[in-house]
């Protein structure tokens, strides 16, 4: 077999293992910052119920500080009681009594309602506070892993390239610049078999002349259809994927999502 069938055929090989690391390596910041905009949506939801909190907390106050008022001014009212001079002032200080305690009453009732909700909005804010940390954990420790993932397929990824370019350099000028070419070209593999006299690339029938020279293993051909580099299937008959364009390889696993804080 002509040794520039076999390196470039070993280029091939190399190009499909860096194609599927760099797929791998294109996909973890993604996952990264999908992880990043889930906690800030996540925090911004806590934010909000917590602010929904204290602002039920100051309209309490608002309504403590005005009962004081109103009790105050129930005292001030009985303290008149006792210099009333006749039958008139009496009457309209009795009225003024009984419209603030109407007032006061009311504002009891509806601090009692407040307290309540107060109370039930803190317990569920509580429990989304917790939901959130177990989330925030989960989501740290998915960012770790991910990030440890990176820096493998990283160091995987140059050593791939050193010895990408150690095989090039096995390689005549002209076929690593024509490899070169349509590899960009096709955006896939740039080297392929021919199987049963098709190119497994575009599915074409080869010629007869051109499958015979293939299967002697001492020329490199082009498939006269789609461009691509030929070789005869029979020469690698262990390669299950060099007959075809890459497959897609699985991406580093993507866990569940954190799931949404329960809302208050």
């Amino acid at each position: 077999m002509n040794p520039q069938i076999q390196a470039l055929f070993d280029l091939q090989k190399r190009d499909r293992q860096l194609h599927v690391l760099e797929r791998k390596l294109d996909l973890i910041p993604k996952r990264l910052l999908e992880l990043a905009d889930d906690m800030k949506r996540l925090e911004s939801m806590l934010a909000s119920e917590q602010k929904k909190c204290e602002d039920t907390r100051a309209f309490q106050r608002t309504h403590e500080v005005a009962l004081a008022e109103e009790e105050e001014m129930l005292k001030n009212s009985r303290a008149k009681m006792g210099h009333v001079k006749n039958p008139r002032e009496l009457s309209a200080i009795q009225r003024e009594i009984d419209s603030t305690r109407r007032m006061a009453s009311a504002r009891n009732d509806e601090i009692a309602k407040i307290k309540a909700a107060l109370e039930e909005t803190e317990s569920k804010l509580a429990s989304m506070q917790a939901s959130f940390d177990s989330v925030r954990t989960q989501a740290d420790a998915e960012s770790a892993r991910l990030t440890k993932a990176q820096t493998k397929l990283q160091a995987k990824l140059e050593k791939l390239e050193v010895g990408r370019t150690s095989l090039k350099g096995e390689l005549d000028i002209a076929t690593v610049r024509t490899y070169e070419r349509i590899r960009k070209r096709v955006a896939g593999s740039a080297f392929v078999a021919t199987s049963e006299g098709r190119c497994t690339a575009c599915k074409m029938q080869v010629p007869h002349q051109t499958g015979v020279s293939l299967r002697k293993g001492e020329e490199i051909h082009n498939c006269e259809n789609c461009g691509r580099l030929l070789y005869w299937k029979g020469l690698f008959p262990d390669d299950d994927e060099g007959s075809s364009e890459p497959k897609a390889k699985a991406a580093p696993e993507k866990r569940a999502a954190p799931k949404s804080a329960p809302s208050v």
